[in-house]
């Protein structure tokens, strides 16, 4: 199969998830870096990603440590030494790919941190939810079942932005039977 892209040998594509590492203030699972690396360049596949980066971790470029029972990578000291020394041997457009794409994951995780959901039984049929994105709005609501709950923590996690759009709209909407109204 033809590859297109810049990155092609082992020793580019371990530039590549340093320099990307670099920009990340926080750790990431594999599945983060795969995203963060595959969307700069076409020039290699997840088997060679996956062998330079593990390669990344045994020699202390990157640190491992499990979080929740997941393990999540950062770049350590010696990476960044590495990644500053060997950024030039990567194409401009792949060091402003890698660099849009790490800050693009970097905003997933500061808006998954900020959305938070529990589920709190009272009795059999008889649940509260609590949805929030942290200090913008929080919201408790019953349901009858964990399977409602389920769906209700899934659906805000996905869409608590547009959630909270609607129901302020909702909030601020003239109604013309309220004298002068909102205006």
């Amino acid at each position: 199969m033809i590859r297109y892209g810049f990155i092609r040998t082992k020793e580019e594509i371990k530039f590549l998830i340093l320099y990307a590492l670099g920009f990340l203030t926080e750790p990431v699972n594999f599945d983060a870096v795969v995203d963060i690396c595959t969307w700069c360049d076409d020039g290699f596949g997840y088997f060679e990603l996956s062998e330079a980066f593990h390669e990344l971790v045994d020699t202390g470029h990157l640190n491992e440590r499990q979080t929740a029972g997941e393990a999540v990578y950062l770049i350590t000291e010696r990476g960044r030494e590495a990644a500053a020394v060997f950024e030039k041997n990567l194409p401009f457009t792949v060091r402003e790919a890698a660099q849009k794409s790490a800050l693009r994951v970097v905003r997933k995780q500061r808006r998954d941190a900020a959305i938070y959901t529990a589920v709190k039984g009272f009795a059999e049929n008889d649940l509260i939810v609590t949805l929030s994105m942290e200090e913008v709005f929080s919201l408790h609501m019953h349901v009858v079942s964990r399977a409602q709950a389920a769906l209700l923590e899934k659906n805000f996690k996905k869409n608590a932005e547009k959630m909270y759009q609607t129901i302020l709209n909702a909030l601020i909407e003239d109604d013309p039977e309220i004298e002068g109204g909102n205006a």
